[in-house]
């Protein structure tokens, strides 16, 4: 008897997940395989150096040679502080 596997569609509000599989040189005539299963996050442009990846807001702003890089709950706090950083 077969069974069939019911596929749901994921929340959009998670990030994406990647499986990738990668094998490894035939030893004695077997071939072994490692499935390693990683999350990418996936950002999306919000505005100038702000980003939304459905969780979190991500500041990423260069001054001065500086890196800042930032995450916040709320798309106010990330607006404050971009200003903050990008007008000194």
């Amino acid at each position: 008897m077969a069974t069939t596997k019911k596929t749901t569609a994921k929340p959009a509000s998670k990030p994406a997940t990647k499986t990738t599989t990668k094998g490894t040189p035939k030893k004695s005539g077997k071939k072994a395989s490692l499935s390693v299963k990683t999350t990418a996050t996936i950002y999306e442009p919000v505005s100038h150096h702000i980003y939304y990846d459905g969780n979190s807001y991500r500041v990423r702003a260069v001054r001065d040679g500086v890196k800042f890089s930032q995450c916040f709950s709320s798309k106010k706090k990330a607006f404050e502080f971009r200003r903050s950083v990008l007008s000194a």
